[in-house]
């Protein structure tokens, strides 16, 4: 594929079109998959990172998700439920006009669409919305790993892996990521491997545990020790 060229102006109408994806086959792939399957990026923002292959990464304070680009092309709106005496005179949905989210930054409609979707599953891993799609278990919804009890994880809050933003200072994105792999090398090998596939690659500890054959204390215990070197790179 040529070089493609994206920016935080081009439309979620361009980008399709550029990339002329073919229709979505399989389920979603994890970040991890992304990471290692799909390429180089082809765009990052703050929170959101671009494959050519039409899959973003967004993510936002609360977790992390993965958007396919072509079911950006269209949200609906759901409000609370109409008492009998208000259904003559207000909606409980509202659909967005069809192509208006075509013609708005690609950036805008990935981050509509990834805010709802970790919403939706935080309120529904902590039981504070029913009937609703737990979208990072149905494929319709990105089963990325990330969200694993993200509120209640202490360890998700306390390191965003942060690869840059387009038109960033490139001094600043070289500074940023000399400072970051000094900060893996300090770590201890097995250190290092967990914080990368926890951070990076957004597996959950359990994840983790299984693939080192290990139980989840020892994974945390790992976590812990990164972080605490970590601190002296970060402050």
């Amino acid at each position: 594929m040529n070089t493609i060229n994206v920016t935080e102006k081009t439309t979620l109408g361009e980008l399709l079109a550029i990339l002329d994806l073919a229709e979505k086959s399989g389920k979603t792939p994890t970040p991890r998959e992304l990471f290692e399957t799909a390429g180089d990026p082809i765009a990052e923002t703050n929170d959101c990172t671009l494959f050519s292959n039409g899959f973003a990464i967004y993510q936002n304070i609360t977790g992390r998700t993965v958007v396919w680009l072509p079911y950006c092309k269209s949200f609906t709106f759901y409000f609370n439920k109409l008492r009998d005496s208000e259904k003559d005179t207000f909606k409980e949905t509202y659909e967005l006009p069809d192509g208006f989210l075509a013609a708005q930054p690609w950036i805008l409609a990935v981050t509509l669409i990834g805010d709802h979707r970790i919403e939706a599953n935080s309120m529904n891993r902590t039981g504070s919305r029913k009937d609703t799609t737990d979208y990072d278990s149905a494929d319709n919804g990105d089963k990325d790993g990330d969200m694993e009890l993200a509120v209640a994880d202490p360890f998700r809050r306390a390191f965003n892996w942060y690869d840059g933003r387009m038109g960033e200072n490139p001094q600043d994105a070289v500074e940023r990521r000399e400072t970051r792999e000094e900060m893996l090398a300090d770590m201890t090998e097995k250190q290092r491997e967990v914080f990368i596939m926890y951070y990076r690659d957004c597996m959950t500890q359990d994840e983790i545990a299984s693939f080192f054959g290990v139980d989840q204390t020892t994974i945390r215990d790992h976590l812990r020790g990164a972080l605490k070197k970590s601190k002296k790179f970060l402050l």
